[in-house]
């Protein structure tokens, strides 16, 4: 594959992932507007809660080996239907453990409701470990295509779904059975569409070859899980139902951004720089213009949202919603950071160094729990407030560690994203004077977009960049073809 093809594949499979990814929360978005203002914020209060249990119960399914499945270039018949058999029966096992718990689960916050509640929520976990593979074969082959029809038509059903039901009153039920109907409708459509089937095989030397680089992996991802979502746990445990709604609510609607940037990024260049993981000099040119176009795109859009926070969610939600604002704008800013870290965490992954992902996500989570423990007696906000900080100071030490890993060194890699942040920053000065002078969120909103998307691109136009001249250029071929 030649360096401009290789430019171009990775540039395409980025905003393949960007259509796929931004047109599922777009429309999650809309739907997740319209359910938000016929519920009430003890229903978005009640899901958060087993936020956490969710992820944890995700990844210990998946255990890395969509990752080394991605990674191996040999990957026979006999390793996908082994990882197949692996993950489904773990997920049965998990759902089975869960919903035993349940009671548990709903004693610990008190919350009676939540026993009924989580047995249909964890559904979910056994429905989508039956498209894993599928999922990852699509990956592998870069045919991210066929994956965003798959994911929004699936999710064109489940939000149809829940819309009936949240006009026809079945209140929090119907955030617990929407990610049930979602799962259900992605993996029936990957098995019509897919021609992967699993072969009567089983070999547990398969697993333990794969798991011998997953396991890091997993680990990591727990690790990351846990630390994560320990603030739903804790605002759940130890605030009032107001403040995990509004934090959760927050942090559903940031998140939303974040998933659809992180998991872009996540799934475009993890096979791509698997593809070519043997040309060190190569790799690291990849990795550089990856990481540019990667704080290109992330810097202005979570930094915009931040500025345009307060009159976008006052108008689009009811007015009982208004105290989810801060809380969204903290995840924003922590999510840049959350952006970048999957580019640098893919590049330590493909070099086989799962070794020190693990031993940052310790590093991590020792801060994380540092911020919780120091603010536990504050409000749920400062305490959010603190874990965006700590996601700063978890990126710096990243950059440290796997750039000195690598051969990517921690200051080229400031150098490379300074310049988005610099002009991103100075865009958010520039939002801040229509905000003082005027007072009507109708006429708020579309003056900060215009104004921002205008001073962004006038900036980096003025400025030579290089990354929106190929951008440009690129999206004008396709245009034409």
């Amino acid at each position: 594959m030649s360096e401009s093809t290789l430019k171009q594949k990775t540039i395409g499979a980025l905003l393949w992932n960007l259509v796929d990814r931004v047109g599922q929360q777009l429309l999650l978005f809309v739907v997740n507007v319209i359910i938000t203002n016929l519920l009430s914020v003890k229903d978005y209060a009640l899901i958060g809660m087993l936020a956490i249990f969710t992820a944890i119960a995700t990844i210990i399914i998946e255990s890395g080996f969509v990752s080394a499945l991605i990674r191996k270039q040999d990957a026979t018949e006999s390793d996908y239907s082994s990882v197949f058999y692996f993950n489904v029966s773990i997920s049965v096992l998990l759902y089975t453990l869960l919903f035993v718990s349940a009671p548990s689960i709903a004693a610990f916050y008190n919350q009676p409701q939540l026993t009924d509640l989580a047995r249909i929520v964890f559904l979910a976990l056994p429905l989508n470990s039956l498209s894993l593979i599928q999922t990852t074969l699509l990956n592998k082959q870069v045919n991210f295509k066929a994956l965003a029809k798959v994911n929004i038509f699936s999710l064109i059903i489940s939000s149809i779904c829940a819309l009936t039901m949240a006009y026809q009153g079945w209140g929090v039920w119907t955030l617990a059975w929407q990610p049930v109907i979602l799962a259900f409708s992605r993996s029936a459509l990957l098995w019509i569409f897919s021609k992967w089937r699993p072969i009567a095989t089983f070999k547990l030397s398969s697993i333990k070859e794969l798991f011998g680089f997953a396991s890091g992996l997993l680990l990591a991802s727990l690790i990351n899980s846990i630390t994560t979502n320990i603030y739903s746990l804790v605002i759940g445990k130890h605030y009032s139902t107001n403040e995990m709604g509004y934090y959760t609510q927050g942090n559903k609607y940031s998140v939303m951004v974040i998933s659809a940037i992180y998991s872009s990024l996540q799934t475009a260049t993890y096979p791509i720089f698997s593809s070519i993981q043997d040309d060190r000099e190569r790799s690291i040119r990849s990795y550089r213009k990856t990481m540019r176009f990667t704080s290109f795109l992330t810097f202005p859009f979570m930094i915009g949202l931040v500025c345009i926070a307060q009159p976008f969610i006052s108008l689009i939600l009811k007015p009982e919603w208004a105290g989810c604002i801060p809380f969204f704008q903290l995840v924003c800013l922590g999510g840049i950071f959350t952006v970048l870290n999957t580019i640098n965490q893919n590049f330590a992954k493909v070099q086989g160094r799962s070794d020190l992902i693990f031993r940052l996500e310790i590093v991590r989570t020792g801060l994380v729990i540092i911020c919780l423990l120091g603010t536990l007696g504050q409000s749920a906000l400062v305490m959010i407030a603190f874990q965006t900080v700590a996601q700063i100071a978890i990126y710096l030490i990243s950059i440290y560690f796997i750039g000195k890993a690598v051969g990517y060194h921690w200051l080229k890699q400031l150098q490379d994203i300074a310049p988005y942040a610099a002009i991103s920053a100075a865009m958010w000065g520039v939002l801040l004077i229509p905000a003082t002078y005027i007072p009507t969120n109708y006429i708020l909103l579309p003056t900060q977009i215009i104004i921002g998307i205008l001073f962004y691109y006038l900036v980096n136009r003025l400025l030579g960049s290089t990354i929106l001249q190929e951008a440009t250029d690129l999206l004008l071929k396709r245009n034409k073809k």
